[in-house]
């Protein structure tokens, strides 16, 4: 008769979960309207609204607590009123003259712990390098420590087409089914799912309950 082997009762389950996937604009970006004074100060004109943090001096943010517009239109009607012809530029205005106030500390923290826990961590976006460019985020000690980096529009596509979560799975060399993606769109959210991968919508107001949950599918804490 075979030996059996003693089990190991104090062994870790295996993880479900080998990867994290983070969308860069409102869930790795910081919030921006707390840097608009800075912004103003550096541009020398005057920057109108400032969103949530003064809903009545804003007219485009009401439009949209309303249920008017969306979120995108929000800021197509943000940047308009501003003086510019692209939330993209506006976007790379504060990207290169803010560098230091770019990412949320609180999505760097959930970066590097899921790091130090051995998991991939990567970025998918759409607009990244079209808003700011290569070198700005090869400058990020953040980004540096990436295991991949995927712009989907460089790709000639865009989420939630298929091909760039696949791209970024491949980048990470691991299978969709293992991975975490973070967005704050739920239709990118839903091109994820699609794929195989395991969505959690960002709340670009509030990112808590969103990172907390992603904290628990990863076994960063436990519930």
């Amino acid at each position: 008769m075979a030996e059996r082997r003693p089990t190991n009762l104090n062994a870790a389950p295996p993880r479900p979960f080998d990867a994290l996937l983070l969308d860069i604009g409102d869930v790795i970006s910081a919030p921006v309207w707390e840097q608009f004074d800075e912004l103003e100060r550096f541009l020398g004109k005057p920057i109108v609204g400032r969103g949530p943090l003064d809903p009545s001096g804003d007219v485009p943010w009401q439009r949209f607590a309303r249920g008017e517009c969306s979120y995108y239109d929000y800021w197509r009607e943000f940047a308009a009123l501003n003086g510019y012809d692209d939330w993209r530029v506006l976007l790379r205005d504060l990207a290169l003259h803010l560098p230091h106030r770019f990412g949320d500390p609180d999505a760097y923290a959930l970066m590097e712990e899921a790091q130090a826990a051995g998991l991939k961590v990567g970025v998918l976006t759409n607009d990244g390098v079209g808003i700011a460019g290569h070198d700005f985020f090869a400058s990020l000690p953040e980004f540096q420590a990436l295991d991949a980096f995927v712009d989907a529009r460089e790709l000639g596509w865009a989420k939630p087409d298929p091909e760039p979560y696949l791209r970024a799975a491949d980048e990470l060399g691991t299978a969709p089914e293992r991975i975490v993606f973070l967005d704050d769109t739920q239709v990118c959210i839903d091109g994820a799912e699609r794929v195989g991968m395991t969505g959690v919508l960002v709340d670009p107001i509030d990112k808590r309950p969103a990172f907390t949950r992603t904290r628990k599918l990863l076994g960063l804490i436990v519930s």
